[in-house]
This record gives structure tokens, sequence and C-alpha cells, in this order.
């Protein structure tokens, strides 16, 4: 395997994995529990056009968010700032799910199409293309655990 398969498979593996992926995670969410936020992300400052802070539906939006940003950045690089990428139109999981999807095919598809020469260019942040897309990666499934833990969350905060 080359070193762009690599990545296209850990990608892969970081959205559909059996565990531990973005997929993993979101599997029969229901719009109660995404919307649902633990008393301790009360405080924490609301974004404008996002989801309540810590909810799984704010994690399932950064992450929509984060890709078309991403995407950019890898279509445009190298780049020494970084454009201001508008948040997702819509706070509805249904809509958000399939926005999350569809950014999600468009980022592979880039970094699928890319050769091994460009995994070594400069990309964003001080780091070449092969490290910007191994932060993707661990980004994804960074986010796909907090998902984990405010499911968790929610399922103890239930009555029995």
């Amino acid at each position: 395997m080359t070193r762009v398969e690599v990545l296209v498979a850990f990608f892969d593996d970081a959205w559909s994995g059996a565990s531990e992926s973005v997929q993993f995670a979101l599997g029969d969410l229901t719009p109660e529990e995404a919307t649902w936020q633990h008393p301790a992300y009360a405080p924490e400052q609301l974004w404008p056009n996002m989801p309540l802070p810590g909810s799984a539906l704010w994690h399932i939006a950064h992450l929509e968010h984060s890709a078309r940003h991403y995407l950019h950045l890898l279509r445009y690089r190298p780049l020494v700032e970084e454009p201001s990428t508008p948040p997702p139109n819509t706070l509805t999981l249904a809509t958000l799910l399939e926005q999350l999807q569809r950014s999600h095919i468009d980022l592979r598809a880039v970094i699928a199409a890319l050769d091994e020469e460009q995994l070594m260019e400069p990309c964003a942040r001080a780091m070449k293309v092969g490290e910007f897309i191994a932060m993707v990666i661990r980004h994804d499934t960074w986010h796909a655990a907090q998902i984990i833990v405010a499911r968790r969350l929610y399922r103890c905060a239930q009555p029995n």
C-alpha cells in the first residue's frame, strides 16, 4: 500500500470502523438524545448558528463544519491564513447527518486523489499535507469519542 492508501484506509476506519468511529458513535442516535446537553456544558459559550455545546448534535455540526473547512485547506494549499468557513445551515439531526456524510465523501475524494509527493507539500497550520490528514483523522476519532461520552451521560441522566 502507498502512504496515500494507508491514510485513506485510516480515514475510512475513523469514519466507519466497527468501533471507535464516527458511524459507531452515531448508531441509533435519536433527536432527543442528540440535542441533550449535560449540565457541565451549560456555562459554555453558545456559538452562533450552532447547537448547544457538549451535545451530540454540536459534535455532529462541528464535524460537518470541520470537514468543509479541511476540504478547503487541502484544495487551496498552501494557506498561511485560514478562511472563515460558515457553520452548517441547519440544526436538525437528519439534515446535519446528511450534510456530514456529503462533506465527508467530498473530503475523502480529495485525500484519495493525492499522490505520494503531495504528502510532503505545505498545507496549513505549519503542517505538511500528510501531517494535516493525520490530524483530520485524529479529529474525527476525538469527536466520535465525545459523542459516545455525551450519549452515556444522557442515558445515565434518564430515569429508569
